[in-house]
């Protein structure tokens, strides 16, 4: 088993072979959990709400929870488009490109790029691991990103149409 601090500068450093290495590694699993809880609860520590244990605690737990939805997410569109890993092999990869989230701990621009270098990340994980061309992999990452990311757009702009109305009513 490889020293997770040394795969994880690999990753970082998008070595195609190292994907494949966690892919089939077993024991990848729990580092790749542990990879994007510990991103996560960095990336949340200058969050908003709740004092700083609160939110580390919570980011830990989110980024885990969030790695096997996400991971569920990117696999279903992966079959889509002939992916051949299984869940778990898949999620090791999505664990360990969770890593830049922790930049998230700069307010505004560490997130964005946090999520842009991950994404990247992402991408060249599904596409070692699912053994795909790289628009496939691309496919894979970017189709479930934009929708959701419209979602949440349409989300916010449909709460602050509303309070609006409501500030309107009360004027």
């Amino acid at each position: 088993m490889e020293n997770l601090t040394d795969r994880l500068v690999r990753v970082l450093k998008l070595e195609s072979a190292v994907f494949g290495e966690i892919g089939e590694d077993q024991s990848a699993t729990g580092q790749a959990i542990l990879v994007a809880a510990l991103a996560a609860a960095i990336g949340n520590i200058t969050g908003s709400g709740g004092n700083v244990i609160t939110r580390i605690i919570t980011g830990a737990i989110g980024g885990a929870i969030g790695l096997f939805i996400w991971t569920g997410i990117v696999f279903l569109v992966g079959r889509l488009f002939k992916g051949q890993a299984d869940y778990v092999q898949l999620l090791r990869g999505m664990g360990f490109s969770a890593a830049p989230y922790a930049l998230a701990i700069v307010p505004v621009i560490g997130g964005l790029v946090g999520v842009v270098y991950s994404l990247i990340i992402q991408i060249r994980a599904v596409r070692e691991i699912n053994r795909v061309s790289d628009g496939a992999a691309a496919a894979t990452v970017l189709i479930p990103f934009a929708v959701i990311f419209l979602l949440v757009l349409l989300v916010a702009f449909t709460l602050i149409a509303a309070l609006i109305g409501l500030a309107d009513a009360a004027s």
